[in-house]
Parts: structure tokens; sequence; C-alpha cells
């Protein structure tokens, strides 16, 4: 399928660059055989009209992959990051919505997860980094991350070493440390635009955000703590208390931020 070839180039393309952790060692050394990107699947997300959206990259000892979604003329992106025990399809009504309004969107499966190959074991992190790199060979001008919990967390530790650096960035109930990645030591580090949003009714995720807001320098910053105890991506997908607030939120921060 045609996103699925895309997917495919990009593979080719990452394999040259010199400054790609992934890219083939100097010449001379023996390699095997890079692992089969997946075959896409005719259930993605139970939905059909995703079946030409799948796209594949390389990932850290495998492949990861994605559903990409909007018009390949948008210079805007955004890279979506799920939240534990979930994949690319918890974005997904955001997704298409945000699409329809003029980005091109990159819903992400961590490696092991979704479709995605498990890979050498590294962090979130530095998927969200390979998902950077892959988006930047669609001729993109502006990449913004946006992460659930899990992956607020390691789009914020992303965020604070990509290369070149990404426009902006939006923490979805992200807590300071997961599993490893500590997104309060990064926030300082962090130079470009960051939302942090949480849900009062969620203590501990609210008092991280309002922490690491304070840690953030950059004075584009911004952190909305709303009504309810909705988490993660269900701040965007799920109609509860909170989710006008938290949505209105959003998409006033990409207007101002990363307009398509």
């Amino acid at each position: 399928m045609r996103r699925i070839g895309l997917g495919l180039l990009a593979v080719a393309l990452l394999a040259g660059c010199g400054g790609d952790p992934a890219a083939a060692p100097s010449t001379g050394a023996t390699t095997s055989a890079p692992p089969a990107a997946p075959s896409p699947t005719d259930r993605r997300c139970a939905d059909p009209e995703l079946n030409d959206k799948q796209v594949a990259f390389p990932g850290n000892g495998g492949f990861l992959t994605g559903v990409l979604l909007g018009e390949a003329t948008s210079k805007t992106v955004l890279v979506l990051a799920p939240q534990a025990s979930a994949d690319a399809c918890s974005w997904l009504s955001w997704a298409k919505q945000e699409a329809a309004a003029g980005y091109r969107v990159l819903a992400l499966d961590f490696a092991g997860e979704g479709r995605s190959q498990r890979g050498d074991g590294s962090k979130p992190s530095a998927d969200v980094l390979r998902a950077v790199a892959y988006t930047r060979t669609l001729g993109v001008q502006k990449v913004v991350l946006v992460g659930a919990s899990r992956g607020g967390t390691a789009s914020l530790v992303a965020a604070a070493s990509a290369e070149p650096p990404v426009t902006a960035v939006v923490s979805l109930s992200a807590p300071a440390t997961y599993a490893g990645e500590d997104a309060a030591a990064a926030a300082p580090r962090i130079t470009v635009p960051v939302l942090y949003v949480a849900a009062t009714g969620e203590t501990s995720f609210a008092a991280d955000a309002q922490a690491m807001y304070g840690a953030t320098t950059d004075p584009r910053r911004r952190v909305a703590l709303v009504p309810g105890r909705l988490h993660g991506t269900a701040l965007l997908t799920v109609t509860a208390d909170g989710t006008a607030e938290a949505t209105a939120a959003v998409t006033e921060f990409l207007r101002t931020n990363a307009a398509p």
C-alpha cells in the first residue's frame, strides 16, 4: 500500500544517515539482514479506513509502526505517544479530528506493542525520537510531541534531547518519572513551548504537572489543571468533566505555537 511503501522508503533513507543510532556500521563491518517490516493488517484499530494509513520505520533493533493521518501537504505533524496498556488506536478519535483540522498526525506504537517489534529494550523516549526522525523524512517543518501519561513522560524526555529541536510538547497526565525515565529532570532542559495538562482529581499527576511547569524555563510554557479524574488520552477522547477544558487548552496551545 502507498503509506506502507512510504514507511519502507523511510527505512532506506534513515539507514544512510550517519547521525541516526540505527545507521549502518562503518564499511567493512559484517551485518545481518535487517528484520522485515511488518505487513499491514485489515483490522487496524477495527477501522478499514486505516488500512492504507499504516507505516513502519526503524526502531532500536527492529521496526516501529504507527498510523499516519492527514494530507501530505501539511507542514506540521503531531507525534502521538500512548499511555501504558495502550497503542496507536487509543488516539484514533482525536487523531482524526486533528487531521481534519489540517495537521499530519502520527500515532505511534511503542516497541513490543501494537504492530511494533520488540527491539532491544531501549526506553520509550528513544522510540519517540525515532518517530520524530521518521516524520522529518516527510517534508514537514514543525514537529509537535503529544504524549499521554507514560507517553507524556517519554515525550518530555525526548524533547530535552531532540536535535534539531521539536516545535512544542503537549503532556497529558505525565508522571514526573516512569520506568526509569525522568521528565522532572528533563523539564529544565526543554527550550520549546510545553503545555502540561492534568485533572485535579488525580492529585499526584496534577502535582507533577504543576512542578514540571515550574521547572520549565521557556516563557511560552503553560499548565492547565482541569476538573474531574480523567487520565491521559481520555482528557481528549472521553466526554466527561474536564474534557472541554483540556481540549480547549490543547487546541489554543497548538494554534499559538504550531498552526498547521
